[in-house]
This record gives structure tokens, sequence and C-alpha cells, in this order.
């Protein structure tokens, strides 16, 4: 028998599953939040528990791009950036429990479909083509950015849903800062961080060192239970995880040159499914990976550019009770890419990338190392023929072992509604693909290296406002509506033997909404904020080569029809406090949408203090997570926890004021 990595087969098959949906609109009540700024000025509206930047660049582009900045990422240091998404995006998480695996939904589309990058890097595994969500930590993320779609051409290969991409910034000239930061938590969850930044005229450098455990043997409702509902306790689900990263900048000029390193690991029991008991296979899981990034940036008068190397190395070891099964995969990707912009006029410029990615993948279900090169060049126009308007067209060619790409292109427009940039209404047009992963190629048995890339192509139009009153309160929102179409989408099916296979056999129709609202206001000592975000999508079958297949016109598995999350902030003087809500609507289990979770609504809360001495600060905070104790699954058969309690305590000493910090 050949053995193989469960986590492997899960994710290798999580892209191809279907389902649906129903439920509660609920998020126009509240006023307006921040990820809109003045097209004129890189202002940056900060909320004491989340910090949404758009600076003018972001606001311009003609598709969605977000960015959550440090002060989000900090207010749930110790977590992951699963949680980060699920409770400050439009995005949908799914996870099996809360150190199992967990994959990020864009716009409807599967976790496969999400392209993450980090300094460029990308971050999927060749052989899976997913990124797991759980074993990111927040340490290692100081920026996160989210474009939504696959409008953004200038990456070596394409992405469906969207990118969220993880970026180490230098931030010269700011001084020393540290920190240190410890938490303790139910059942045993424990972490421990500490970072230090300095920013120097020419030099800049952060490191940062994590670790954390827990005995994660939470209670749950098992709802199925012979006896009839009772409360248990999650057994084999024990975690522990750590990691270094490391980041140098030296400048000169208007020249950069930057050195990052990332190093993680982790390593996990894998609790069974929960039917009417629970099911314990003697499952665990080992992660490792260590990457590298080499870049290096120029602008002079009209030109800029910049050019990259990097590499990672990934390690996956699956364990079983039964040794025949277990897994051993690893995987290796060197990049290479560079880009060139020239501004012709005042009102043209001209932006050419390129790049070359090389994958290698290694599983004991191959017959074989497998190995894939793709090289793309994208060309890019950005004109602004009047003051308030601005045009972008972008195509890229991609050139990939044994395979055709079609070209793939992107068109958009932003127009400014009011002189003061308040109001923005932009547009875009795109057309993109998604590549096979290697596990879709040559999984034995049942990898079909005969797939095509998965297209699509989608449209979407926004307006944005922001304004900022006299009295300094800051309001804002943005609303987007998208949809798309996806072809020869890559589905694992079974086949007359038994044996299931990779094909291309089916299409989706994406439709939906986006809102972000905010609003920020102060009154002497007291300061309040509220951040919401909602997502409507319908994604749907819309046509399969399978045969008998009845999930036609269903929404796909879970895909939420409504998502939404809402944070408020509070602070008077040394104390602070906040709510997060995330609630969603049903999610179908079942391509034919005929078994679902129900809706589901979950709320923390935290109250915590800053206290200010001789310039270090100590705070302190507890949260609770799930107030309300709701019981919850966020996949079929795989329970969250209830209640639960952490405490943190944080010290930060600095050398400089943070006034003076760019957040952006």
């Amino acid at each position: 028998m050949v053995g193989r990595s469960l986590a492997y087969i899960i994710l290798s098959r999580m892209s191809h599953t279907r389902g649906a949906v129903a439920a509660a609109l609920c998020c126009f009540l509240l006023p307006p939040v921040c990820p809109a700024q003045d097209m004129f000025t890189d202002d940056t509206i900060s909320i004491s528990a989340v910090t949404v930047t758009a600076p003018a660049a972001l606001r311009q582009t003609p598709f969605t791009v977000l960015k959550i900045d440090s002060a989000i990422i900090s207010r749930l240091s110790g977590s992951d950036l699963a949680s980060l998404l699920q409770s400050a995006s439009p995005l949908s998480v799914k996870r099996y429990g809360t150190h199992g695996l967990a994959s990020v939904s864009v716009r409807g589309m599967s976790g496969s479909h999400t392209l993450v990058t980090w300094n460029g890097l990308t971050v999927n595994t060749p052989g899976t083509g997913f990124s797991d969500f759980s074993i990111i930590p927040l340490t290692a993320a100081p920026t996160v950015k989210i474009t939504a779609g696959g409008s953004d051409l200038e990456d070596i290969s394409g992405y469906i849903g969207g990118k969220i991409e993880l970026l180490t910034e230098p931030v010269f000239d700011s001084g020393t800062e540290g920190s240190v930061s410890s938490s303790a938590g139910s059942y045993g969850d424990y972490s421990l961080s500490a970072a230090l930044r300095s920013g120097g005229v020419n030099v800049a450098g952060r490191i940062a060192i994590w670790g954390a455990r827990a005995r994660n043997d939470f209670r749950f409702i098992n709802i199925n239970a012979p006896g009839g509902a009772s409360e248990e306790h999650r057994t084999n689900s024990a975690a522990s995880s750590g990691g270094i990263m490391a980041d140098v900048s030296y400048r000169t000029g208007r020249s950069v040159l930057g050195t990052h390193f990332w190093y993680n690991s982790s390593n996990r029991q894998l609790p069974g499914p929960v039917t009417t008991v629970q099911q314990d296979f003697g499952e665990s899981q080992d992660d490792r990976s260590v990457k590298g990034v080499v870049d290096y940036s120029l602008t002079h008068e009209k030109l800029s550019a910049s050019i990259s190397a990097g590499g990672s190395h990934d390690i996956n070891r699956y364990f079983n009770e039964n040794p025949d099964l277990n897994g051993d995969n690893s995987s290796e990707t060197l990049m290479m890419k560079a880009r060139v912009g020239y501004r012709v006029s005042g009102i043209v410029e001209l932006v050419l990338a390129t790049g070359d990615e090389y994958e290698t993948a290694h599983s004991l279900s191959y017959d074989k190392m497998h190995r894939r090169n793709i090289f793309s060049t994208s060309l890019a126009a950005r004109v602004s023929p009047m003051p308030r308007l601005r045009l972008l067209a972008q195509v890229r060619q991609a050139l990939v072992s044994d395979m055709k790409v079609v070209p793939e292109f992107t068109a958009g427009a932003t127009y400014l509604l009011t002189g003061n940039g308040e109001h923005v209404i932009k547009a875009s047009l795109t057309r993109n693909t998604k590549l096979p992963c290697l596990n879709d190629l040559y999984w034995v048995p049942g990898g079909n290296i005969s797939l095509m890339p998965e297209t699509a192509a989608g449209a979407e139009a926004s307006w944005s406002f922001v304004k900022i009153s006299p009295s300094k309160a800051k309001n804002s929102l943005d609303v987007t509506f998208h949809a798309s179409r996806v072809s020869n989408l890559i589905q694992w099916i079974p086949g007359e033997s038994g044996i299931w296979s990779a094909e291309n056999v089916r299409s989706v129709k994406v439709a939906g909404a986006e809102v972000r609202a905010g609003t920020s206001a102060r009154l002497n000592d007291l300061s309040i904020t509220c951040y919401l975000n909602y997502a409507l999508t319908s994604s749907l079958n819309a046509g399969s080569d399978i045969a008998n297949d009845r999930s036609a016109g269903s929404q796909l598995v879970y895909i939420p029809l409504h998502h939404m999350n809402l944070n408020i902030n509070g602070a008077w003087k040394i104390l602070r406090a906040g709510v997060t809500a995330v609630g969603e609507s049903r999610r179908y289990t079942v391509s034919d949408n005929s078994e679902w979770l129900p809706a589901s609504f979950l709320a923390d809360v935290y109250l915590g203090s800053d206290i200010t001495t001789r310039g270090t600060v100590i705070s302190a905070d507890i949260t609770v997570n799930n107030l309300f104790n709701t019981s919850a699954e966020s996949v079929r058969n795989y329970p969250m926890p209830l209640r639960t309690f952490k405490l943190r305590l944080i010290l930060t000493f600095s050398n400089h004021s943070k006034s003076n910090e760019n957040t952006d």
C-alpha cells in the first residue's frame, strides 16, 4: 500500500467541494470605518484595536486593495493569520478546530484559489497549492495586504480568488523599539514572543522570536452523543509552534537593499471527527519551513526599478497509528523577478514586470520528484488624461512547463467625483488563470497531466467615501459590487473503478457585494471607534460534466452567503475595552446543498490597561473568547471551543515618539 499524507489528501481535495447557504443580512446599522483615505494624502485612521489603512496609492487602484497594519496585528498577537482575517476582513475562514488546518476563501472561491506571498515569495506549497493559515503567526506578519479577485497581474503566476501579501517593510529614522509579550489562556494555551526593531538614517532592522503551546483539550457539545447532547473535552489535539524572523535593510541615496529570513516550525496532533463519539486515529503532523528573500529597489527621476530573489523549503510529515498511512512530503520554490517603471510624461507611466519561479515537490504518493518552471512577463500602462481620472491597462503572458496558458489582462479606471477626494468611484475588468497544483497533476493514483489551467473573467465597481471633520472625527464607507465566471474548475471525482482523479469538470458563477465602513471620534480623554466588514457572496455551480451531478445552481460548500464582522473599541485615559463579533449564515457541507451547518454568531470581548513609566509601556489585558458560550463548527464534525479566557502582558520600550512612526 502506498503511504500518503492524510493532510495532503485533505488539502488536495478541499478545493473541489461545493455547497451553499442562506441567512441574515445584519450590518448597516452602525456608522462607517477606515479603509479609504484621501487620494492626495497618506492619512491613516487609527482604531485602538484595529488600524486599517488605504493610502492614496491603494485608493487610486481600480480594483479592491485593503491594507491592515500593525495595530490590529498587535491586538491579536499570539494568534494566527486565520483569526485575523476572520475577524477583521471580508474573507471567510474554514478551519478544522482551533489549531487544525485552516484555509481562507476570497470572493466565493476555495482556499486553493487564494495566493499568499511573503515579501514577494509565494507561500503556497507547490504540492497542494494551499497555505495553512493556522501555522502563520501574526508575529511573522507586521503588515498584511489583501487584493480581492485576480486583477493584480504583477505576480509570476495567477490566482482567481484573491491575494494576501505578508510584508516586512523597513522603517528608517524611527529609533529603537523592543517588546516582550507573554500570554496564558484556557486549556494550557501559553505563548511568548520578543521583538526588537531599530531604524537609523541608513540601516533598519527587525528581529522577532516566538513560541507557543497548548493542550487544546477544550470543552465542546457533542450533539450526536449516544445518550443525547453532552459536554466533552477534545482529545488528541495538542499543538506547539515556534519560529524566528529577521530583516535587515540598507539605504543609500534613493536605493534600498533588503534581506529577509523566516523559519517556522509547528507540531500538531490531529483530532478525528466527532460523530456519535470522538474518533481518534493517533494522527499528528509536523510542519517546518525556511524562507529567504533578498531585494533591491532604486528610484531615479522618472525611473523606478526593483529586483528580488528568494527561495523556500517546506517539510510536511504526517504520522498515523497505522504506519502504512504515514506521509513524508517536501517542496522547494526558487524565485527571481524584476520590475521597471518609467514615467514617459506627466500623464503616462509604463511598468514592465518579469519573473521566474521554479517549483519541486516530493511525496510518498508521487512516482518521483516532480518539477515545474513558470516564467511570466507583464506590461502595464497607467494614464491620467484628466486631473481626476486615472486609467490602468495590464497584460501578462506566462510560459509553463508542459502546459499552455492564455494571455491575461486587467483594465480599469478611477475617478474623483469631488476635487478634495472625498468621493471616488472605480471599476475594472479582468481575465486571469490559476495553474493546477502538482498534486492535481502527479498524485498516484488519480493525478492528471492533461489538466488545463482554471480561467476566470470578472468585473467589479465600487464607490469610496472618506471625510475628516473639523473636530477630527473620521468617517469612511466603501461599497463594492463584483461578478465573475470561472471555467475549467478542477475537481477530484470518482471513476468507474472507484479511483478518484482530477478533472476539469465544472464552472462557477460568482456575484456579490462588499461593504467596509467605520468611524472614529474623540472627546477629551475618551475615544471610540467602530469598524465593520460585510460580504454578500453568491458562488454557484453554473455547469458540470460530472454524470448525475445534482449540484447545478447550488452554492459552493463552506462558502457563506453572508459574512460580517464588527469591532467596537473604546479608550479612556489608561483603560481600553472592546468587542469583536463575527457572524455567518449557514454553510452547506455537500454539493447539492442538502446538508448544512447552521448560521453562527460569535463574540469576543477584552479589557485592558496601558501604563507608561520612564519610556516603558506596560500593557495588560484579559480576553474572553466566545462570550456567549456558543456551540459552533467551522467544518462538520470538527467542533470549535466553548467560552475560553486569555491573559496577556506586554512590555514595550522605545527611544522615540510613536507619533512619528509611519504606519503605512
